[in-house]
């Protein structure tokens, strides 16, 4: 059972996905709430009508002998794909509790930009890639994680990392009421996954190094990144989603602690955050 759908905005780009997402879509196991996917130029989304906030995102760095770096736009911008009562409108979070939200970037502005320049950085502004992220995380070791992944094209063995993040909630979440009235749910904790393949053939499970991060909001910004690492079962259980459907689950070892230090000797990305 998928309960996944492509947008029908987004249909005739649906050839697009599968390059921005290592092994396929996420396959949603949750019956009672449809994830949606929206095409951008350089990433792509599962949207949640019911938590009016993406479940999963997904995008794709690579070494480049150039790139681009435009200024950060000043706004956010409502995805007028969505119909009115799915849309959050631009304005930022604000305060919940006296904690502030930001709105959070599920695939981040400078990655995009450098990678598929303005039109497409103007995309990760759309509210349908945002989430409401403690400032002290979008700041501190998401900043840090968004950053090393980023930079892991400056390595000497140059090669694509694929990236897939996401919202984990818990089972009555807080709500953050907009100025129109809808409600979106506030996140109790955060998941990261960097796919990086280390030798050929690349699509290979055994070649591939996968990396499960999990933040809680309230995340610990003096904690190394290290510390946050966990089996990528867990994170499925936690967000009803089957991650890397093109894989044989039952094949190979998961990535989690027991495996950290041959896992940390490989990874390129967990190299460059020690």
């Amino acid at each position: 059972m998928d309960n996944t759908t492509v947008h029908p905005k987004s249909q005739d780009l649906a050839h697009l996905i599968d390059l921005f997402l290592f092994k396929g879509p996420p396959i949603n196991e949750d019956t009672e709430r449809e994830v949606q996917i929206l095409v951008n130029h350089g990433y792509v989304v599962g949207f949640s009508p019911s938590r009016l906030q993406p479940v999963w995102a997904a995008y794709r760095v690579a070494g480049a002998d150039q790139d681009v770096d435009y200024d950060r736009p000043h706004v956010y911008y409502a995805d007028d794909r969505m119909p009115a009562e799915h849309r959050v409108g631009p304005e930022t979070f604000g305060k919940h509790d006296n904690v502030q939200y930001h709105v959070g970037h599920m695939v981040p502005n400078e990655a995009i930009n450098r990678q598929f320049g303005r039109l497409a950085q103007l995309e990760t502004f759309f509210m349908s890639n945002m989430s409401p992220q403690q400032g002290s995380l979008n700041t501190g070791v998401w900043l840090a994680l968004e950053n090393a992944i980023r930079n892991i094209e400056d390595t000497p063995d140059k090669d694509h990392v694929w990236v897939v993040a996401g919202p984990i909630f818990g089972d009555a979440p807080a709500t953050i009421v907009r100025p129109n009235g809808l409600e979106v749910p506030i996140p109790e904790e955060y998941y990261c996954i960097t796919i990086d393949p280390f030798r050929y053939p690349w699509n290979r499970q055994s070649n591939v190094d996968v990396a499960c991060f999990r933040f809680p909001q309230n995340a610990d910004r003096t904690k190394p990144l290290s510390d946050f690492l966990v089996e990528l079962s867990e994170i499925e259980d936690s967000t009803k989603l089957k991650l890397f459907p093109g894989w044989d689950h039952d094949a190979g070892e998961s990535v989690g602690v027991e495996g950290i230090d041959s896992l940390w000797t490989r990874h390129r990305l967990l190299r460059q955050i020690t």
